[in-house]
């Protein structure tokens, strides 16, 4: 409870992850079409998240952008970091547990691109996890040697394209 009294946007945040299948029901109210629209969610949410956050790290580490505006244009954009990476973590948050969703109410389809892609989706999202609200150093140090692999995105996107690939990539 301690870490709901620290950060109190947490448990509304939760609230509302718990209802996102109701409102991919609710989108197209057919049983199956549901758990498509929550895997579309969830590679949707994916997508935006982490080009988001890509794009800003690429723009931010640029060295024309240095050498044409000086240290004061990369200053600016210092303070627009903290609220990218909060998109980040929401939207990433949302895909997970849109992409959970779509697992469970498929399960009777699980193949082992599903199961990777879940393992490598926890994973992701457990480092993530640990690297924004660790206090300990060496498990900050943990969360961003696991987060920050290049591999581990090179998976996920593999994973996904092979699971659309493997269950018809039904567009509906």
């Amino acid at each position: 409870m301690h870490f709901f009294s620290k950060n109190p946007k947490i448990l509304p945040l939760l609230l509302i992850l718990l209802f996102i299948p109701a409102v991919a029901y609710g989108e197209d109210g057919e049983g199956n079409h549901t758990a498509i629209t929550l895997g579309w969610i969830s590679i949707g949410s994916g997508l935006v998240a982490n080009l988001s956050l890509v794009i800003f790290n690429m723009v931010r580490k640029t060295s024309i952008l240095k050498l044409v505006g000086g240290p004061e244009i990369s200053q600016g954009i210092v303070p627009i970091y903290k609220p990218i990476l909060n998109f980040h973590i929401m939207l990433n948050s949302v895909g997970y547990f849109a992409g959970l969703s779509h697992g469970l109410l498929l399960i009777h389809e699980l193949d082992a691109i599903s199961l990777s892609l879940v393992i490598v989706m926890t994973v992701s999202m457990i480092s993530g996890i640990i690297l924004k609200y660790a206090s300990d150093k060496d498990l900050k140090i943990f969360g961003r040697l696991v987060h920050g692999q290049f591999i581990l995105a090179v998976l996920l996107i593999t994973l996904v394209i092979l699971h659309i690939i493997t269950h018809g990539g039904e567009f509906d």
